[in-house]
């Protein structure tokens, strides 16, 4: 049999992201396989190259049906990226990955600062410097290192002159403020955002029940839009859309700029982010009495708006 080509390859991928969001439910589940497997091959044929590794390991992480499984595929991601950095030491991405999961999925914070360092050292530059410097200020903050945690948040917006990166930056601000496991409230005003009760919290789910308010709760793994009608579970990548959109109310933001926060450093297209929209759209219509169409996701010249007279909450 003629061996597949890395040309061959590149075709496959083209097709399978072009399918990202196509389906839910099991279809999700078949094409996050079907990708797995298409970059067991990339790294078969070019392990030097970081993101083929990056991909698959991303992949496994969103791959999990249950706790266990979950854990399981967390270590294979962290032994993917390990590998990536014996073939590809002096790259940066892989160690870059890394430092976010170990904060992400293990809270080891010292594993944080290490991989941010090493790739740090190994010329990190732009956008993904930026968001790196807030992963380990979040880092030494939990370390009991305030001082450095700041300084670290400051370098980051020394880099973020144009503003464009604003929300990731307030993101992990925001958590640096974060008590134990209480969640920080994202106001529906211009008023700065607080930390919660576990009491508080509840009695916000319980307005949207009522009617008096929509809330989008991304404090624990699974993502969930409470409104009248019932409270709907999101997908990973549809809850941070709905809270990047609920971040930036009032603003139309471009698809590209929702990609880019988002898939962070991954490539997608327009179309995949439309994909996205019209499932939250539907979602969100099963949550709430409201007219979706008009009140919530709005369609702009530009790309979409989150738009509403009734309050709203974000919980992180």
């Amino acid at each position: 049999m003629k061996p597949i080509t890395i040309e061959e390859l590149l075709d496959r991928e083209d097709d399978w992201m072009d399918r990202e969001g196509l389906d839910e439910g099991q279809g999700r589940n078949d094409w996050l396989e079907e990708g797995i497997e298409l970059y067991k091959q990339f790294i078969q044929i070019d392990r030097q190259e970081p993101r083929f590794a990056i991909t698959l390991a991303d992949l496994y992480l969103q791959w999990g049906r249950d706790e266990k499984m979950r854990r399981g595929n967390y270590r294979t991601a962290y032994n993917i990226l390990r590998s990536a950095t014996i073939y590809a030491p002096n790259k940066p991405d892989a160690f870059y990955h890394l430092s976010f999961i170990m904060a992400n999925e293990k809270r080891q914070w010292e594993a944080v600062l290490f991989y941010g360092k090493e790739a740090l050292e190994n010329g990190l530059s732009g956008v993904q410097k930026l968001k790196l410097l807030c992963n380990m200020a979040f880092a030494y903050k939990r370390m009991g290192y305030p001082f450095k945690a700041n300084d670290y948040i400051k370098k980051a917006q020394e880099l973020n002159q144009d503003h464009e990166h604003d929300w990731f930056i307030h993101l992990y601000a925001d958590k640096m403020k974060q008590r134990g496991n209480e969640p920080i409230l994202l106001k529906s005003s211009n008023e700065e955002r607080e930390t919660v009760s576990k009491k508080d919290y509840e009695e916000i789910k319980e307005r949207a029940m009522d009617g008096t308010c929509v809330v989008l709760d991304l404090s624990s793994d699974e993502k969930y839009f409470h409104a009248d009608r019932d409270a709907i579970q999101l997908e990973r990548r549809e809850a941070e859309i709905l809270g990047f959109l609920m971040d930036h109310r009032g603003m139309s933001r471009s698809k590209q700029a929702i990609a880019k926060a988002v898939w962070l450093d991954r490539q997608v297209g327009e179309s995949t982010v439309k994909t996205y929209i019209s499932r939250l759209r539907r979602k969100l219509s099963h949550a709430s009495s409201c007219e979706i169409e008009s009140s919530f996701i709005v369609t702009t010249e530009e790309g979409y708006e989150w738009k509403t007279d009734l309050q709203f909450y974000v919980l992180r």
